[in-house]
C-alpha cells in the first residue's frame, strides 16, 4: 500500500519541513517479566484467543514459549513453531492454513525478525482471504526490530527477498521482557544490535524520516547501542541491560510509517542474506561501516551522518566528508569489538566478478543505478 507523497519534504535534511506519519501501534511495555502480562494484551488489542508463531529454536531448546503458552491459558489457541531463518515462504503458507482453522482472533509473534515478519505475512494472507485484518503482538527477543514496520519481509522459493507492506500489518502491541532476551545466545543478541544500529544510522539520511520525532530518537538510539552493546557483551546475563537495549532498538526504527526500503546498507543485506543464508544481524555488521563511508562522499548525506560524532564520544572535525568517515570507522571498531569482524568468504559466497555483480544488481535493482560500480567495489572488499 503506497502512502501519500503530499506532504514529503523531498529532501534529506528534514530539519525545518517534513512529516511525520504515526503508526497504529497502540501499546508499547517493558521491563522484566512483561510477557507474564500477554493476556493482559491480548484482551487489550480486542483478542479472545491466540496463535503463537515462533522458531524451532526457542521452542525446542528453552522455556519461553511453554511459560508464554501457560501464562495465556485458555486464550492460547495454537502455536507455530517451524519458522526458518529469512521466513520461507513454505513455512509462512503452512502456519498461514493452521491459523485460519484455529479460531483465534491474535497473532503473538516470538522471536527476531523472521518469526515477527512471518506473523504481518499471515495477516496480509488472511486478509487477502477473508477480506479481515487479524492484530498481532510481537514479543522480541532480538534486536533486529521488524517491530515497529509495516513491512513484512520474506524469502520466495527461489531464495529472494521480497515484502508485503500495509499499515495494519503493524504489530498493535510489542511487549519487551529483559528475562526473556537472556535465553538469546550473546552472539545473535550483539549481532542484531548492529543491525538495530543500521536502522538508526540509514534513517539519519532517509528522505521520509521526520526530524522529529524520528532522527532525534535515531540519535538517542545511537549513543545507547554503543554504550550498552559492549556492556552487554561483558555481563550477558544482565537482563536489565537488555531492556535498556531494547528500549534502544525501539528508538532506532520508532514507529513510523513509511514505504520502501530503509537504505542501501539494509539493500546489500537483503542481496547477501536470504540467498547465502547469512543472518541479518550479521549482514549488517558487513555492510553497515562501508556504506557510511561511500556516503561521505555526498554532502547531502555526509550533513546527517556528521550529527551522530558527538553522540558515540568523538570530536567533530569540522568537516561532514570526515565525520562521516570518522562515524563509519567507529561502527567497524564496535563491529570488531563485539566479535561480529567476518567475510563475505566465511559464508561460503561464491568469489568472482560475475557474482559481485549480481549482488550489486539484486540490491539496486538495476545496473544504470548510479551507485552501480561503487557497491561493487563494495562487495568485493567483503570478501
Amino acid at each position: 500500500m503506497t502512502l501519500p507523497s503530499k506532504y514529503q519534504n523531498g529532501s534529506i535534511d528534514s530539519s525545518l519541513k517534513g512529516v511525520y506519519r504515526a503508526s497504529p501501534i497502540k501499546l508499547m511495555i517493558y521491563g522484566r517479566g512483561t510477557s507474564n502480562q500477554l493476556l493482559d494484551v491480548v484482551a487489550e488489542i480486542g483478542g479472545t484467543k491466540a496463535f503463537i508463531i515462533t522458531g524451532r529454536s526457542l521452542y525446542e531448546k528453552t522455556p519461553v514459549i511453554k511459560t508464554i503458552e501457560q501464562s495465556l491459558g485458555s486464550a492460547h489457541g495454537g502455536t507455530y513453531s517451524k519458522i526458518g531463518q529469512h521466513a520461507p515462504i513454505g513455512d509462512i503458507r503452512e502456519a498461514t492454513g493452521l491459523m485460519a482453522k484455529s479460531g483465534c482472533d491474535v497473532l503473538i509473534s516470538v522471536g527476531g525478525g523472521s518469526p515477527i515478519d512471518s506473523a504481518k505475512a499471515i495477516a496480509y494472507n488472511i486478509h487477502q482471504e477473508t477480506g479481515k485484518w487479524v492484530p498481532s503482538i510481537a514479543v522480541p527477543t532480538t534486536l533486529s526490530v521488524a517491530e515497529t514496520t509495516q513491512n513484512a519481509g520474506f524469502t520466495t522459493e527461489e531464495n529472494r527477498k521480497v515484502a508485503v507492506s500495509h499499515p495494519e500489518l503493524v504489530p498493535k502491541a510489542v511487549v519487551y521482557d529483559g528475562d526473556l532476551a537472556l535465553h538469546t545466545p550473546l552472539h545473535l543478541w550483539t549481532s542484531t544490535g548492529i543491525r538495530s544500529l543500521d536502522h538508526a544510522v540509514e534513517l539519519m539520511y532517509h528522505p521520509l524520516a521526520s526530524e522529529i520525532p524520528t532522527k532525534r530518537m535515531c540519535l538517542e538510539s545511537i549513543k545507547d547501542l554503543f554504550t550498552y552493546l559492549p556492556q552487554s557483551k561483558a555481563n550477558p546475563q544482565d537482563a536489565d541491560l537488555r531492556t535498556k537495549l531494547f528500549l534502544a532498538c525501539y528508538s532506532s526504527l520508532f514507529p513510523f510509517l513509511y514505504t520502501g526500503g530503509v537504505g542501501l546498507s539494509h539493500s546489500i543485506g537483503h542481496a547477501i542474506g536470504a540467498t547465502y543464508a547469512i543472518p541479518h544481524g550479521i549482514t549488517s555488521c558487513l555492510s553497515l561501516a562501508p556504506t557510511v563511508h561511500l556516503k561521505g562522499s555526498n554532502p547531502e548525506e555526509a550533513k546527517q551522518i556528521a550529527r551522530i560524532v558527538p553522540y558515540i564520544g568523538k570530536q567533530n572535525t569540522g568537516s561532514d566528508e570526515k565525520d562521516a568517515h570518522l562515524v563509519a570507522d567507529a561502527i567497524a571498531e564496535l563491529v570488531e569489538g563485539l566479535g561480529h569482524k567476518t567475510t563475505l568468504t566465511a559464508y561460503n559466497v561464491p568469489t568472482g566478478d560475475a557474482e559481485e555483480e549480481a549482488i550489486a544488481s539484486r540490491a539496486l535493482h538495476s545496473k544504470d543505478h548510479k551507485d552501480f560500480t561503487s557497491l561493487k567495489k563494495i562487495v568485493r572488499n567483503l570478501y
